[in-house]
């Protein structure tokens, strides 16, 4: 059964049920039905074609709109409003769009975006809205081979590649959830829209009588919020990109409130790395189950590991697993021929989970989806090399291209440079990726006919216009030319160091004054996988991104006993301003107890440094 109509049944038979929850809001199965129902009615007028963009907020409007485009048996393209107009647009032609279902009204800076041939529909506009009263409408036969979603992905070209996932393959995955997860009671939204974990959250709670509770962008910044949502909405099931995983329980082991509702944690994105302080949270937490699963964006998920005994004893990089019942991986080597348990090969997926390739781009789907040379049945080449331990199980071992994860999301590095060189006055250029424990920074090595610092931030404002917050480099550094082999390959070796793989500190570094200014560098340091911040760097000139900064202010709030919110780090972007700010704040409250908290805070200095120290790898 279509993993639509599974939802459509439990909502008649079970109207009564708490289906997603928002904030203040909550809506049951039988509401959230009959709202789904007369959107799609109100689609149905329209006379669009199968491809519907949804471009809103995580939101119950969100939820909404994604099961009506899918009681119609079309086509749900997500899109996320943080990202880029320029990028945004350019999805938007890519696919032809001929919908785009929003619920605001349109503003000057979304029909920039969208091409003539788009139209929106705002589900929240009244008068619209009282179009589909009349017209419920589903889809009872609907084909398993239609695109039931396309999300984009990272591409060699410099532009993103539309990859179209089936109903089956959606249909396979929340039929295996199902009969592998027992009823887990409520699911967290935590994925952003553009990420096919999304879909895995929302048809996984709700196929299965869940409940969805939806968490917000500011909340995912904050440790202190999430925790707290994930405590008072009892979530009971928890989809984490890898990345969050150690920041959180590493929060969590010192926080008083005790997770006791959650039962699944699982991850996906990255390699998952069993650091001390995930042993130690699980080992204090034995209801929950750590999960890890694996498969790209062209597959989606297609192996599970789950993470028995005593967290003591689980390896520092775990399996990614056995691979599911409608899935078959296989290993070859580069002619195609199988090798043997034990030997690392290039990973192939086949099975009913597969795309049906990129949307307009035959010549890239030729070239990934590929014939088995035996049985000819059609696999996906993942690029990704494993190999088959002892205990039958597969694990990762990395890849041989220039393509990589981030923050879960894929990255290839061909993209960014291949959007730097169209900048006006760049040469060449070239991004290398340092890894530093969980966190991967991107550098961008470039030649041009223009001088160094006024021209690295305009190659950023460029790239920024252009590329979402995760494909941004950290550094920028102008050399005279790319350095060679003598068999004409880029020599690494060769590029100049730059941020915290100098081993100076810069002329600029200025040293901080006081123990509070030297306490919170350190943290800095520490939470950025840097040698070394000084009193003067600006938090995003060091490196920062969306992950580091998170644990970076779980680590002022505690180490200073202050309630800092993530605006805070950009309205005071230094270490000094940032101490400033904290002595003002701490002074209008607390006229005679700044001392204090700083002397306070020192018995905690090493643990919170080392905690920090923790999550890079240090």
């Amino acid at each position: 059964m279509v993993f639509i109509r599974r939802f459509a049944e439990f909502a008649r038979e079970y109207p009564g049920v708490p289906a997603v929850s928002a904030a203040s809001s909550e809506v049951s199965y039988g509401q959230l039905y009959n709202s789904a129902l007369r959107v799609a009615g109100m689609i149905s007028l329209t006379g669009s074609g199968a491809m519907i963009g949804v471009m809103m907020e995580k939101s119950i409007d969100y939820v909404v709109s994604v099961l009506a485009v899918h009681l119609l048996g079309r086509t749900v393209v997500p899109l996320d409003k943080k990202y880029p107009i320029e990028r945004l647009r350019g999805m938007i032609i890519s696919i032809d769009l001929s919908l785009c279902l929003l619920n605001e009204q349109e503003n000057a800076e979304l029909t920039v975006m969208l091409n003539e041939q788009t139209r929106t529909l705002n589900i929240n506009e009244p008068t619209t809205a009282a179009l589909g009263t009349d017209y419920p409408a589903i889809k009872t036969d609907i084909s398993d081979e239609l695109p039931a979603y396309v999300v984009f992905t990272s591409g060699t070209t410099g532009q993103p590649k539309p990859v179209m996932l089936p109903y089956r393959s959606l249909t396979t995955l929340i039929d295996w959830m199902g009969k592998t997860t027992a009823q887990t009671g409520t699911t967290l939204l935590y994925a952003a829209q553009g990420f096919d974990v999304a879909f895995q959250e929302i048809y996984s709670a709700l196929c299965q009588g869940d409940r969805l509770l939806i968490v917000t962008d500011e909340q995912k910044k904050d440790l202190h919020a999430l925790t707290t949502l994930l405590l008072t909405g009892g979530v009971t099931r928890l989809f984490l990109p890898t990345s969050m995983l150690i920041p959180l329980v590493t929060f969590n082991l010192r926080d008083l409130a005790v997770l006791v509702n959650l039962r699944e944690i699982i991850c996906a994105g990255e390699p998952l790395k069993i650091s001390p302080a995930v042993r130690q949270w699980f080992k204090a937490n034995p209801q929950c189950r750590l999960i890890n699963q694996y498969g790209p964006t062209e597959t989606h998920v297609v192996m599970e590991h789950r993470l028995e005994g005593a967290p003591e004893n689980w390896p520092d990089l775990p399996p990614i697993g056995q691979v599911t019942p409608a899935s078959t991986a296989y290993l070859f080597d580069d002619n195609l021929q199988p090798v043997m348990p034990g030997h690392e090969g290039q990973l192939y997926i086949a099975g009913s989970s597969l795309a049906l390739g990129y949307y307009g781009m035959s010549a890239q789907t030729a070239e990934k989806f590929v014939r088995h040379p035996q049985t000819h049945e059609r696999m996906y080449n993942t690029g990704d090399i494993c190999f088959l331990n002892e205990q039958s199980l597969f694990e990762y071992v990395g890849r041989r291209d220039r393509q990589l994860k981030i923050r879960g999301y894929r990255v290839e590095l061909k993209e960014i440079e291949t959007v730097a060189a169209n900048a006006n006055l760049v040469d060449e250029c070239l991004v290398v990726a340092r890894q530093s424990g969980q966190t991967t920074t991107l550098i961008l090595y470039f030649t041009a006919q223009a001088s160094d610092q006024d021209f690295s931030m305009s190659l950023h404002r460029h790239l920024l216009a252009r590329l979402p917050d995760y494909m941004l480099p950290s550094f920028y550094k102008k050399i005279s030319a790319i350095p060679l082999t003598q068999n004409g390959k880029v020599d690494l070796q060769q590029l100049p160091q730059v941020g915290a793989m100098q081993s100076n500190r810069s002329t600029n570094y200025v040293e901080p004054l006081g123990e509070l200014e030297t306490r919170v560098c350190e943290l800095a340091a520490c939470c950025f996988g840097l040698d070394h911040v000084g009193a003067t760097d600006n938090f995003m000139d060091a490196g920062a991104n969306s992950i580091t900064l998170i644990s970076l202010l779980a680590e002022l709030r505690y180490a200073l006993a202050h309630a800092f919110r993530q605006t805070d780090l950009f309205e005071y972007p230094t270490p000094r301003l940032l101490c400033s700010f904290y002595q003002r704040s701490l002074e209008a409250t607390q006229p005679h107890a700044s001392t204090v908290a700083i002397a306070s805070s020192q018995q905690n200095r090493s643990a919170a440094i080392q905690r920090s120290r923790e999550r890079n790898g240090g």
